[in-house]
């Protein structure tokens, strides 16, 4: 086991540390008449009829950073230069999802693959959203790949159905790549109707994209698409795609699929029986299996399988201790993350008490933690760290927490 170090291998967590630009009512008061004039010329130079003059727009809004940059990066998304478009669109991603450690070189794909977690619920400007979904119809694949992403880091469920039809119409673009993106985009927006299209490419001819419409199906929650998925597992049990596809099943937790589940506890294959723990955990089998997880964790050899096993006990109504215990370890820290963020509408009380623990680490990510609860314990301890725990790191995460508990209202 590794112990996480912070600002390291989980500074990236916070995306804030410092936070970067604040919101308007965050922001400090000093001096409004530079910053205001400052915009306004790169708005006039974003206008311009000369694409030389619109990347110079470009370059200040990227030096500048900050949500402030979005209403004119709305407009460059639209931009006759194909370039131009392009970097509008990351320069988009990257305001909302800072990269690990602060360092650049990361695609709109790696920044939705960081997200939703590790992004900055910034307001989304509806021009922003709306010059998003226009460039899924854009000639050139790479706009509609990008846009995918972006919209999907961006925008929260439910989407408007402008932006649902965009993204279903994608699923059957030209470009396996664009596929992809759609499919990916659809189950993080949880796109409801898009279960039977994303049933339809669970047959593509790219293992890739079949790979993303089974996850896209877990993530919507499709039932609809269990005897399909079970198929897909059953033929290519020991694959890629089998093991996307009990992932899926998991995810998706119908109890038609417990005693699958259960049959897969005792795979040869780590991944399976994790994602069969996992299953238990959300069909609510756990409830009645409890007794034989917990007397089983000793034999369990491998670390993400009895995290899993964890989270079914705490499914169950066990203590969550091992999987906050987790969160400092760098092999399997995410995955805890994943299971709190799942657990905490229910657990929010349990999990702020963690608020108080010695470890700065565990501090700042039980901020991350209690953003996405909504409940009025996390707000509260949220609010009573927030000025008083000796970590800046920590600081900041209870920032964006308080950030995202805002947005939730």
């Amino acid at each position: 086991m590794r112990a996480r170090r912070l600002g390291l291998s989980v500074g990236w967590l916070i995306v804030a540390a410092p936070l970067g630009p604040l919101s308007a009512e965050q922001a400090p008061a000093a001096p409004q008449a530079a910053v205001s004039e400052s915009l306004q010329q790169i708005s006039q130079d974003v206008d311009s009829p000369d694409a030389g003059v619109r990347r110079r727009a470009l370059r200040s809004l990227r030096e500048r950073g900050g949500p402030e940059a979005l209403p004119l990066l709305a407009r460059l998304i639209g931009d006759e230069e194909v370039g131009i478009r392009e970097d509008a669109i990351d320069l988009v991603a990257r305001i909302y999802v800072e990269p690990p450690g602060g360092g650049g070189g990361r695609s709109p794909k790696d920044a939705f693959g960081l997200a939703p977690i590790r992004t900055t619920p910034w307001p989304v400007p509806p021009d922003l959203q709306r010059a998003l979904v226009r460039a899924l119809a854009d000639e050139y694949p790479s706009v509609r790949r990008d846009s995918a992403y972006t919209l999907a880091i961006v925008a929260a469920p439910p989407v408007p159905e402008s932006a649902a039809f965009e993204l279903l119409a994608s699923l059957s673009d030209r470009d396996p790549d664009v596929r992809i993106a759609a499919a990916r985009a659809l189950g993080r927006l949880r796109v409801r109707e898009a279960g039977v299209p994303l049933v339809g490419r669970v047959n593509d001819e790219v293992l890739d994209v079949r790979l993303a419409a089974m996850r896209a199906l877990g993530d919507i929650r499709e039932t609809g698409a269990v005897p399909a998925l079970t198929d897909q597992f059953e033929f290519y049990v020991r694959g890629s795609a089998g093991r996307a596809a009990l992932d899926a099943l998991a995810r998706i937790g119908d109890p038609a699929s417990a005693p699958l589940f259960e049959a897969q506890t005792g795979s040869g294959y780590p991944a399976h029986r994790q994602s069969a723990y996992e299953g238990l955990a959300r069909t609510g089998t756990a409830k009645v299996t409890a007794p034989r997880i917990e007397a089983g964790m000793t034999a369990e050899g491998d670390e993400r399988v009895r995290l899993a096993m964890a989270f079914a006990l705490a499914s169950a109504g066990r203590s969550l201790d091992r999987i906050l215990d987790a969160l400092t370890d760098d092999d399997v820290g995410d995955q805890a993350l994943e299971y709190l963020v799942e657990l905490g509408p229910s657990h929010a009380a349990a999990i702020a008490a963690r608020l108080q623990d010695q470890d700065p680490v565990i501090r700042q990510q039980i901020a991350v933690i209690l953003g996405f609860t909504g409940s009025p314990d996390a707000s509260a301890a949220l609010q009573a760290a927030a000025t008083t725990d000796p970590s800046a790191e920590v600081r900041g995460a209870i920032q964006v927490a308080q950030l995202r508990l805002r947005q939730k209202k």
